[in-house]
């Protein structure tokens, strides 16, 4: 079963840096702008270990890795990183407004931070829902071997438990170790629990739970990896050497300040594009339904979620399971993609989900049931020739949060498509990850992001030329 420990995290010390001048956006989601905004707030900016840059002149023993490394351990001697005095678990609050809009008022979510035992995904205590690629692994294994350390959060949702964190932690809480507002405005207020009947609390409530991963799947792979590594040059077996372990951040998966958001698309760089051919090919297995603008397009999609049997939250997510029958009957909740092409938006449903089933054949487990995986198949691949590999390539597909900036694409001629999506389902995440499926990319998009640099777990296996 899944195991959870405390641990001596690394902090940075709120008395000598303000923590919204240090900590970042997960590494993945820094832009070049975004970079160099850090760099400027503090010399002590997290980015410089997060994300380095390559130098003129780097070499196998001096490059951005090792630069990380020597960072990690200046700022530990020189007090501006801390090491917590004594193993502990660490409860996380983020307070904030969903992009979605202000109805839904202020959410809070509720985490708790702690290490994990690692687990290969076919024995069944940690499952993932996403495919990962093997440049993001490949930078993040050189930057573990040569810093040590894990900067970045390893996102885990688990079936809502008999009693919940809040409950147990809320207790023993005092002055935050760390307090800050963030880039996107969200307040992230974080304790350091050491109370040992607090953190025996925590691990009965959570032992035996399966753990899913909602973001975060590069960097649990390359855990995995390096533990096998160091395992391979280890003189003994050691269950409870660090490298068996991986930072990770736990949620309740219905705490109703969970929010997915959806992420929308723009297709661009189709040869010979011509609209009547496709709207002729697309109204075959859809029903295409014009709509006047796009807030009317994005409000029909949302009353026709709210409609279904799995009611809408208020951040984006969903709660109710969704295995009851829909007013579709045919058992599956409602299929619904938006439109915009160069000169109308549409609502597009599919009018026999029976009849695209074909088209998953060769497809993971369950795809035919989600909405994102039958725009990729049905509509990207089978009309456009746009696969999996074409896919990875980026060359025709681009992913927008926002969906006014995917409808500007369409509008300035950058794009020539434009879909929009309902936000996936929590539940949607836990069936697929539970059928040892994956959805395709760009499936879900979890809101707010963890920062990275709120802890660190040092993992120094004697193994490993970790200074």
């Amino acid at each position: 079963m899944a195991e959870i420990q405390p641990f001596r995290g690394v902090l940075y010390n709120s008395q000598r840096v303000k923590p919204a001048d240090v900590l970042t956006q997960p590494y993945d989601k820094i832009t070049p702008e975004m970079r160099e905004r850090y760099l400027k707030l503090s010399p002590y900016n997290l980015v410089q270990i997060e994300l380095g840059k390559e130098q003129a002149g780097d070499t196998e023993t001096n490059n951005k890795y090792t630069r990380a490394s020597d960072l990690h351990q200046a700022w530990l001697r020189d007090g501006v990183l801390r090491r917590s005095a004594q193993p502990a678990l660490y409860y996380l609050e983020q307070t904030f407004i969903s992009p979605t809009g202000a109805a839904a008022g202020t959410l809070t979510r509720r985490a708790i931070i702690a290490r994990v035992r690692l687990h290969r995904w076919d024995e069944g205590y940690i499952l993932p829902h996403e495919h990962t690629l093997s440049k993001p692994k490949a930078d993040r294994m050189a930057l573990l071997r040569a810093c040590g350390s894990q900067q970045g959060q390893i996102f885990m949702l688990y079936p809502k438990p008999k009693r919940s964190l809040e409950d147990i932690v809320g207790k023993v809480l005092a002055q935050p170790a760390i307090e800050l507002v963030d880039d996107y405005n969200v307040t992230n207020k974080l304790w350091e629990v050491t109370n040992p009947e607090t953190i025996r609390a925590v691990q009965d409530t959570l032992r035996g739970e399966k753990f899913y991963i909602a973001d975060g799947h590069h960097r649990y792979e390359t855990a995995l990896a390096f533990r096998d590594e160091c395992r391979a040059t280890a003189a003994k077996p050691d269950p409870n050497a660090p490298y068996e372990f991986v930072m990770a951040t736990f949620m309740d998966m219905s705490d109703p300040g969970l929010v997915i958001l959806p992420t929308h698309r723009t297709v661009s760089n189709l040869s010979a594009f011509d609209r009547q051919a496709f709207r002729k090919s697309l109204a075959k297995e859809f029903a295409v339904e014009p709509q006047p603008s796009l807030e009317k397009l994005l409000a029909a999609m949302r009353v026709e979620l709210a409609s279904s049997p799995v009611t809408s939250d208020a951040g984006g997510g969903t709660r109710k399971s969704p295995t009851r029958q829909s007013r579709h009957g045919d058992g599956a909740m409602p299929v619904l993609l938006g439109m915009r092409d160069a000169e109308e938006f549409a609502l597009l449903r599919p009018k026999n989900l029976e009849a695209l089933r074909p088209l998953f054949a060769h497809k993971p487990p369950l795809w035919d049931r989600l909405d994102v995986a039958i725009l990729h198949v049905a509509i990207l691949e089978t009309l456009f020739g746009i696969d999996e590999v074409r896919l990875r390539e980026e060359s025709n597909v681009t992913y927008w949060r926002e969906p006014e900036k995917a409808l500007e694409q369409v509008r300035s001629g950058a794009a020539q498509l434009a879909f929009f999506l309902n936000p996936t389902r929590v539940e949607a995440v836990q069936m697929i990850a539970d059928a040892r499926s994956r959805m395709p990319q760009k499936s879900t998009d979890f809101y707010p992001k963890l920062l990275s640099g709120l802890v660190i777990n040092e993992v120094y296996p004697d193994q490993v030329g970790v200074r």
